[in-house]
């Protein structure tokens, strides 16, 4: 039996996604294999994603970008909790050795915390990174405004050297610290039942175009952008607060309760109005949805990450003053005619767990 343990970055819920994915596949292509998947993910976001042979355990190994709201980060903050990072280094690290260690895990898939290559390589076991970013690659970006940041990247790169591999997904920044890499496609979400019925479920009529709303946890203050409804059907999720009409609001409970997942919903929508970050856009493109999309400020993935979507999927920028004015219609509307590429490949989970059990 094959114990595995995989932990996914605590920032944003991108990380989280795919490396579930791979959980599922791996589980479901080898049964009896026994995954743990570590990660600060709030339990809501796994509603209906489980699957038998896989446990959760709640911890944070990395710092992520603090941010103060969905679009805009905290760089001194950030550098702080970096700081607070690196004086539990040690702790940290021979902790999650020793757990690695008590629970026979043979295996570690890490997207993308250092700790936890830190941690695998203590114990003995071997780790393989999943990523489109590396966090070294990301305050670099941020050294030059701010050098504190430069001997966090020294200790990052020493971590990551201990991968066995990187599966280095599309949209990637450069990772130059893992001595292998090797490209994956899309590990995405997929929606189980469709368009149609997802949109039964939900009793949406067919027809009606539909807007799901997505800014995660930090969430958005949406109020005023209802107002350019029409006969729109707007949609919003937990964790993000309820706007009120004219939104619908799901909850983590109704969509348990409809036996609904969001990839579910992103199928559902005509488009989806988010930032752009991996987990959404490997979503719509999954799903076959249209993206509207809000600038997203100095993150150094977003230029990349925009310029590589705009190749596989009809995506449209509309500024925030427009989209939280209410003035996102037309937007709206010019998107839902824009014709589909051809799709990408989105079976990356099932490549990354074919990989990962030639490793055990």
């Amino acid at each position: 039996m094959l114990n595995l343990a995989v932990y996914a970055s605590a920032h944003g819920y991108g990380h989280a996604s795919r490396s579930h994915e791979v959980a599922r596949a791996l589980v479901e292509m080898r049964p009896g294999t026994r995954v743990i998947f570590c990660s600060a993910a709030p339990p809501g976001f796994f509603t209906g994603e489980t699957r038998e042979g896989i446990t959760y355990r709640s911890v944070s190994l990395d710092a992520g970008v603090r941010q103060r709201d969905s679009l805009s980060m905290d760089l001194p903050g950030t550098l702080d909790d970096l700081a607070r990072l690196e004086s539990q280094w040690e702790a940290l690290a021979q902790a999650e050795a020793g757990f690695l260690r008590r629970e026979g895990i043979g295996l570690v898939l890490a997207d993308l915390p250092p700790l936890a290559f830190e941690a695998a390589a203590r114990a003995g076991v071997p780790v393989c990174g999943l990523a489109n970013f590396s966090w070294d690659w990301i305050y670099a970006g941020y050294a030059r405004e701010y050098p504190a940041f430069r001997p966090h990247l020294r200790r990052i790169r020493r971590a990551y050297r201990h991968a066995r591999i990187l599966f280095r997904l599309p949209f990637a920044g450069r990772m130059d610290a893992f001595p292998r890499s090797e490209d994956v496609p899309l590990v995405a979400r997929h929606s189980g039942l469709g368009r149609e019925e997802a949109r039964r479920r939900l009793g949406l009529p067919n027809g009606t175009p539909v807007a799901l709303f997505s800014f995660g946890g930090f969430g958005l203050d949406l109020r005023r952008a209802g107002t350019a409804a029409g006969d729109l059907i707007l949609i919003t999720t937990d964790p993000s607060p309820d706007p009120g009409l004219p939104f619908l609001h799901l909850t983590d409970a109704r969509l348990a309760a409809l036996q609904l997942r969001y990839p579910d919903l992103v199928a559902a929508a005509d488009a989806v109005v988010s930032k752009p970050g991996y987990g959404i856009v490997s979503e719509c493109l999954a799903n076959r949805t249209r993206l509207l999309y809000t600038p997203r400020g100095a993150f150094r993935e977003y230029p990349v990450l925009v310029r590589q979507m705009k190749l596989r999927l009809p995506a449209r920028e509309v500024s925030l003053e427009a989209l939280a004015g209410g003035a996102w219609r037309d937007d709206f509307r010019r998107l839902c005619d824009l014709p589909f590429p051809p799709p990408p490949d989105t079976r990356g989970a099932e490549a990354v767990a074919r990989r990962l059990l030639e490793f055990a």
